[in-house]
């Protein structure tokens, strides 16, 4: 009896796609040095003018050290170095992200993610910014309650510049608000995460953007801060799939710090217990606005499909 050779399986097989080309992400992080770098040089050329000014001003010397230690001090809590400082940082995070952006192949409202994201009713924005007002009062109390709070050199400066005059607090508002809100959330969390959560996943995305985004602020206690709130801030724009309610968000929670620091008393001023109890409230409202968020129509974290990306 002939046996008839079965067909082989192979051979109606449809060959296996390609694995797409893994997203490279040193382009971001070459953008965030440049950045770094640019916002280094501009700082000690600002830090310098500032020198030069206050000894033209004082007549102090170089050689009296103490009177030039004194002087420096005093350096750190001049307003208009530090808004020199926010327009700098705001200007060049704004101009990075932009820069990134029209470099990549992909258009540029996809790269940085500002097309429209999952809808969101009113509330949800809302409970969004309370989400992040109350954490980062929580974690001013907190570094407050376990004597840190005077390690802060960058804050400290701006409560003073929070507290000069009208022209300089306007200046401050008008860079600190709304063109830091808006440069620093399209480059971290919009040229950078995006890119790194598509390399590397959401959540390991989230952690690495908002390190980098720590690390601009070069402060032990100022960084700490702006690294929470990057992870914040980082899961409201995987959650929704875009970088608006976190441009939103930041902008507005500037704005009341900013404000507060101007007409409410010093974080120092308030009891220990006061920030005991804001610690604890500022916490339960994070909590509760986290979960509110995870219950609105938005999608959840979840990995974006990775493709070939030659560009930055």
């Amino acid at each position: 009896m002939d046996f008839q050779p079965e067909p082989s399986s192979t051979q109606d097989t449809p060959p296996a796609p390609a694995a797409p080309e893994r997203p490279r992400v040193w382009t971001v992080f070459l953008a965030f040095v440049l950045m770094l770098v640019t916002l280094l040089v501009g700082g000690t050329l600002f830090a310098g003018i500032a020198m030069a000014l206050e000894m033209a001003r004082t007549g102090v010397t170089s050689p009296d050290a103490v009177a030039m230690a004194a002087m420096m001090e005093q350096l750190k809590l001049l307003p208009w170095l530090h808004v020199a400082g926010v327009m700098l940082s705001s200007l060049v995070g704004l101009g990075v992200a932009l820069m990134g952006g029209w470099l990549s192949p992909r258009p540029l409202r996809e790269r940085l993610r500002t097309r429209p994201g999952a809808p969101l009713p009113v509330w949800a924005w809302g409970a969004a910014l309370v989400g992040c007002f109350a954490l980062g009062q929580a974690m001013e109390s907190l570094s407050v309650l376990a004597g840190v709070w005077d390690w802060t050199s960058s804050l400290k400066g701006l409560q003073a510049t929070s507290q000069g005059s009208l022209g300089t607090f306007a200046l401050l508002m008008f860079f600190g608000t709304l063109v830091a809100g808006t440069g620093e959330e399209l480059f971290f969390r919009g040229y950078v995460q995006t890119r790194l959560v598509e390399r590397w996943g959401p959540w390991a995305g989230i952690a690495g953007a908002a390190t980098l985004f720590g690390f601009m602020h070069l402060d032990p206690i100022h960084s700490p801060l702006a690294l929470v709130l990057g992870v914040y801030l980082g899961w409201l724009a995987e959650r929704t799939g875009s970088v608006r309610l976190p441009v939103f968000v930041h902008i507005l929670n500037n704005a009341a710090s900013f404000l507060l620091t101007r007409f409410a008393p010093s974080a120092l001023e308030l009891p220990t217990s006061m920030h005991a109890m804001l610690l604890i409230v500022g916490t339960l409202l994070t909590v509760g606005a986290v979960m509110l968020l995870r219950r609105t129509g938005a999608s959840p974290v979840e990995p974006q499909a990775r493709t070939a990306i030659v560009g930055p």
